[in-house]
């Protein structure tokens, strides 16, 4: 308020009521336009790429206490990360904040960093937690169908005739460390070659390996050859022994 006075010439003194002046329009995360900063001029602000306008509107106008109108640029909210297959953990959800993000057991990350970035878009960057892949199931002597070769498929192993299964099961499951369960075909064991009346010399019982036979003195073999053979039954092939045939009769001289 002012007090202004008649002066003796009669004639009011010149009075005037400038605007008040908001000063510089600074809003923090954004860039502002206000060609007049007085009272009551309007600013215009754009909020930097990850922020957003806490209103409808861009307009600031400077008020008559000589403040700007409140008017704040807020980062984006990323919300919750999440991550299937991963653990994730996030002290902040906003731009430009990041997480960590630490996958399962049997899962790899997508890339050579764990951190995942809350972008400017207000979403978090990609990222996923993939299936270890066991690649080709090869199991020596067996055949293997594997629909998928990913944790936690399995695949399915017939082993070969003549070869048998280590344990009751024929599924062969792909684990976390991205190899196949241990899975072996191995052959089948015909045990100790046993021919009555012959002698038998074996270096190995399993299939496919054979045995040589000698038949003792007095007795002859079944067939042309020595070898006999370890069959894919766990069987030896049959060899036997026979006593050699003197002949129809006995003849005595007079």
């Amino acid at each position: 308020t002012h007090t202004v006075s008649c002066q003796a010439n009669a004639i009011w003194p010149s009075v005037s009521c400038p605007a008040v002046d908001c000063m510089a329009l600074a809003v923090p995360n954004a860039v502002t336009v206000a060609p007049n900063t007085k009272y009551p001029s309007v600013g215009v602000v754009t909020c930097n790429t990850g922020y957003t306008a806490n209103g409808p509107s861009r307009n600031v106008s400077c008020l008559t206490t000589g403040k700007w109108e409140s008017f704040t640029c807020a980062p984006v909210d990323c919300m919750a990360l999440v991550v299937p297959n991963g653990i994730s953990v996030v002290p902040n959800t906003k731009y430009p904040s990041f997480g960590v993000v630490t996958c399962n057991s049997g899962y790899t990350a997508n890339g050579p960093s764990r951190n995942v970035s809350c972008l400017t878009t207000g979403k978090w960057e990609s990222f996923t937690c993939a299936p270890v892949d066991c690649m080709a199931l090869v199991v020596p002597n067996g055949i293997s169908v594997v629909p998928n070769t990913k944790y936690p498929s399995f695949g399915v192993v017939t082993c070969n005739t003549g070869y048998t299964a280590n344990g009751p099961s024929r599924n062969v499951s792909c684990l976390t460390t991205g190899k196949w369960e241990s899975f072996t075909c191995a052959p089948v064991d015909c045990m100790a070659l046993v021919v009555p009346n012959g002698i038998s010399v074996v270096p190995n019982t399993k299939y496919p390996s054979f045995g040589v036979v000698t038949c003792n003195t007095g007795y002859t073999a079944n067939g042309p050859s020595r070898n006999v053979s370890c069959l894919t039954t766990g069987k030896w092939e049959s060899f036997t022994c026979a006593p050699v045939d003197c002949g129809h009769g006995l003849t005595v001289g007079q």
